[in-house]
């Protein structure tokens, strides 16, 4: 949070002259047969669910990166998502970043603040957003949910196409806290298809509802710090690939001795690959693998969990076309609350009318057997929930 303060103190310097910002505005049309929505304390599979009304605020945001002559720079990215938190206004990343000049074939890049780790091949729009359609794959939706770096990412990358190779090689590692509570929401509700990131120190879903009882992700409980190491390779800046293994190295057995929240310990290990053609055609596959454990009392509860998908899009003009589909388990080892199994469909249609107006529609089936439902609201564990949404936004911004 202070560091979020200073870098609105420094956008507001003499030295903002050279502040690049953006600010953008998105309103959503709706149509929902899902039950109730995660943000509202239940287990549907989408952002929104029928009791919704049908206009929606999908985000309001305004990001601003303040550059210090050309090595450093800091960014804010602040956004009201409208999904009934006591505070709408909340920060999703806020960092400063060194970036000298490469050397020798070489280039290196230091990140200190709030930001994401290097896993979506999906989430590269401004704003960790996707350029293919609303909602997020099952594995980037869990991220933006629960998953955030707030300490420090250091990356060492060699420039092989710039000594006469056809590749380039990256190796990326960070050292964080504050994320014991990452696992709730996997244990809990399972994996879910949405666009909503939860703000910096933020909650997921409602005080004293079940299952998530307000959790909160962004928690330092035990004092000890999580580490990511990844590796990345580039062909011509036409494939990319991607493996990162997580450990936030939380101690299961600790608990915070003022709110009686329990440390998670949560690891996963991710690969994908990103392929783009010439004429505007890309191919993503990811794969996530992980697992999160808690030992309260001595009592050790554990939750493995899976998800993959595939997308494919096709950018014609101004005009994007995509599909993507999604498989997730949840398997928790000697019990069944949290058990899940599912799958998902979606299909969308992006046109950008110019440098301020961008209309997205998206249709969005997600099919899961979830124990919860049943164990806590005593309904049918299937369900299938159908999300309909055009969204329209309008952006401006010193590069617009």
């Amino acid at each position: 949070m202070r560091l979020a303060a200073a870098a609105l103190l420094l956008a507001a310097t003499p030295l903002a002259h050279a502040t690049e910002w953006e600010a953008s505005l998105d309103v959503r049309l709706i149509d929902s047969t899902a039950e109730r929505s995660f943000i509202d304390g239940g287990l549907g599979n989408v952002r929104f669910d029928r009791e919704d009304a049908p206009v929606q605020l999908g985000r309001a945001r305004f990001a601003a990166t303040q550059r210090f002559g050309e090595l450093w720079s800091a960014h804010l990215d602040v956004s009201i998502f409208d999904d009934k938190e006591a505070h709408l206004l909340g920060v999703t990343e806020a960092y400063l970043q060194f970036r000298p000049y490469p050397f020798k074939g070489y280039r290196v890049r230091v990140k200190a603040g709030a930001f994401y780790p290097p896993v979506s091949l999906e989430n590269r729009a401004s704003g960790w957003e996707s350029p293919y359609g609303i909602s997020f794959s099952a594995i980037n939706a869990w991220l933006a949910t629960e998953i955030r770096t707030l300490g420090v990412e250091g990356q060492i990358e060699w420039l092989g196409t710039r000594t006469g190779h056809t590749f380039d090689l990256a190796a990326t590692g960070g050292v964080y806290g504050w994320n014991e509570g990452a696992g709730t929401v996997i244990a809990g509700t399972g994996f879910l298809l949405h666009d909503r990131q939860t703000p910096l120190f933020g909650q997921v879903g409602q005080p004293g509802v079940p299952p998530l009882y307000a959790a909160m992700p962004f928690h330092e409980i035990d004092g000890r710090a999580g580490v990511y190491a990844g590796l990345e390779g580039r062909y011509l800046d036409r494939v990319v690939v991607r493996v990162l293994r997580y450990d936030n190295r939380a101690d299961p057995s600790a608990v915070d001795a003022v709110s009686g929240e329990i440390a998670w310990e949560t690891r996963f290990t991710s690969a994908g690959v990103r392929v783009e053609s010439e004429r505007g055609l890309t191919f993503i596959a990811q794969y996530l693998d992980g697992d999160t454990t808690i030992a309260p009392g001595g009592t050790t509860l554990s939750w493995p969990f899976r998800s993959a998908f595939a997308l494919i899009a096709q950018r014609f003009g101004r005009s994007t076309l995509s599909a993507r589909y999604d498989w997730f388990t949840v398997s928790p080892r000697g019990f069944p609350d949290g058990t899940q199994d599912g799958h998902a469909l979606t299909t969308a249609y992006a046109f950008d009318a110019d440098a301020h107006w961008r209309f997205v529609l998206e249709w969005l089936r997600v099919v899961s057997e979830n124990y919860n439902r049943g164990q806590l609201y005593g309904v049918s564990p299937l369900a299938r929930d159908t999300q309909l949404q055009l969204a329209v936004r309008y952006a401006l911004g010193s590069a617009r």
